[in-house]
């Protein structure tokens, strides 16, 4: 299966208010809030404007119009009014470029501008005008009022995951999930139920760099909210299944998770319209054109690609052909469409932030089960990575498009394929069968496959199907001469007996007493 953002400019923050304050100790909690008002066209005229001096209080503004092929003639002001006090008139930038793919479409699509934090406003006035004299009707001004959240106060920090060797990838960096942030999963429902279940791409081929192209200014207390406010916008206003970045990180080195689906998981986003088949998004959050990104959110940015890169075996400085587009492993946005995104202070540091991923990941690309993979054909033969390489309790695993491979120390590595994938997935490697320490071949029986596990076999003939050994039982399975003795083929699970666990054969029963440990045979 195949299956965000401009420049923005700036609008002073004026103090936190309890509306975009978080929700800590002795905060009014406040609840989120979504408005669109009509921009009324003139008379005569191919400009809209809406006006509304008082409304509820929001914290993220955008406009929006009906889907067009291109919105470059575009031009959308907004100003917003805090305690009186109007703003200067903001140009809102408008990018096609963000969002689902073409072939993959998500809900019902509308054009619009970046959507752009104002911490906390109960006023606004928008315009919206063409430079080629079109008519743009039916264009609304969103009002988002992100509410507030434990999440506000304290959000949690991911934890990295543990390397088993020298030999293993760059380890999952800490990224802040979604629950993290105060994600409301029923928004993921709003434009339709096929929404909810996410969409993933083959693999993990490029990672693209933008910017949210929103303020500099913010706060730590107030990137949660900025992010839920981004969701919804993306969600109820742009009408996308949810948030289209992957990953987001702001300028205190923190990372959030973005789109929901698996941060380890190549989960199709709506970053790069066109682009995100086999690719990922992070997005910085600030604006880039008129900031220089801190070396912490530089830093988080490149373990963030490091992780996701080598895993699934993409050097940094490598190219990719996407879309029938040759580009870099890592890109910024502005390499795929005429775009500002993300922004000339981001984007001159895209060559540092190449290096730095590359010596992160140990200047190669070179595990024991990548070694396997190309012994065993490479990616034509057992597919694209779908679950990169990843730690186990004893060991690692990656998912190939047509085979899994595991590796431990105790081991080795070795695949599992076709139906007995499917069947072992079921347990896993940390589970009773233990890792798989031979490839799968043909049993002693004619017309039988099994594979061979640390902990027991799995077993497979057309006229019994498939079924595993394991334990105990398989150890006396094995003495009595397995497949070949009288009992035959397994033909069902272990199940739970009187006083101990009973696994039906062909030709008889093993039985595990729990008060003797000792296997017996019917």
């Amino acid at each position: 299966m195949t299956a965000v953002t401009g420049l923005a400019l700036f609008v002073p923050l004026g103090p936190p208010t309890s509306a975009a304050a978080p929700a800590a100790s002795g905060t009014q909690t406040v609840d989120p809030s979504y408005q669109e008002l009509p921009l009324q066209q003139g008379p005569g005229t191919t400009s809209a404007t809406a006006a509304a001096p008082e409304t509820k209080p929001f914290g993220l503004v955008g406009v929006t119009w009906p889907h067009r092929a291109s919105s470059r003639q575009v031009v959308a002001k907004v100003r917003v009014q805090r305690g009186g006090v109007w703003s200067a008139w903001e140009t809102l930038p408008v990018e096609d470029e963000h969002g689902p793919d073409p072939a993959q479409p998500e809900g019902q699509e509308r054009s619009g501008t970046e959507p752009f934090w104002v911490g906390n406003a109960n006023g606004v006035e928008a315009s919206l005008a063409t430079l080629d004299g079109t008519t743009i009707r039916d264009a609304k001004v969103a009002l988002i009022q992100p509410g507030t959240s434990p999440a506000d106060a304290n959000p949690p920090t991911g934890v990295a995951a543990a390397q088993v060797d020298s030999r293993a990838p760059y380890p999952i960096p800490a990224v802040i999930g979604r629950r993290g942030w105060g994600a409301d999963e029923r928004l993921r429902s709003h434009n339709g139920t096929a929404c909810a279940k996410p969409k993933y791409t083959q693999s993990v081929q490029a990672a693209f760099v933008h910017h949210t192209a929103d303020r500099n200014d913010y706060t730590r207390a107030q990137v949660p909210a900025m992010i839920r406010g981004m969701y919804a916008y993306h969600v109820k206003s742009r009408g996308w299944c949810d948030l289209g970045y992957n990953f987001l990180v702001d300028k205190f080195g923190r990372a959030f998770e973005g789109r929901y689906g698996g941060m380890q998981l190549p989960v199709l986003g709506a970053h790069t319209g066109a682009f995100n088949s086999n690719s990922f998004g992070v997005s910085l959050i600030g604006n880039f054109e008129k900031a220089t990104p801190t070396s912490s959110m530089l830093e988080t940015t490149a373990r963030i690609i490091a992780w996701k890169l080598d895993a699934n075996y993409r050097s940094p400085l490598a190219t990719v052909v996407l879309a029938g587009t040759n580009l870099h492993t890592v890109s910024g946005h502005r390499d795929t469409k005429a775009t500002a995104c993300p922004g000339n202070n981001l984007y001159s540091k895209l060559g540092w932030l190449k290096q730095r991923i590359n010596v992160l990941m140990g200047r190669s690309v070179s595990t024991e089960i990548y070694q396997y993979a190309q012994k065993l054909g490479g990616y034509r033969t057992i597919g694209q990575p779908f679950w990169g390489e990843h730690p186990t309790r004893k060991g690692r695993a990656t998912y190939f498009g047509a085979r899994d491979i595991y590796w431990s120390p105790a081991s080795g590595a070795r695949s599992v394929q076709g139906g007995f994938r499917t069947y072992f997935r079921r347990f896993g490697p940390d589970g009773l069968l233990g890792m798989p320490v031979a490839e799968q071949g043909n049993g002693r029986v004619p017309g039988s496959r099994l594979q061979r596990f640390q902990a027991g076999a799995i077993y497979w003939s057309r006229g019994v199907g498939m079924h595993a050994v394991s334990g105990q039982i398989s150890r006396k399975y094995g003495g009595l001469g397995a497949e070949r003795s009288r009992l035959g083929l397994p033909i069902s699970e272990p199940f739970k007996v009187s006083g101990g666990v009973q696994q039906k054969f062909q030709h008889g029963r093993l039985t595990l007493s729990h008060r003797t440990q000792k296997v017996y045979v019917t």
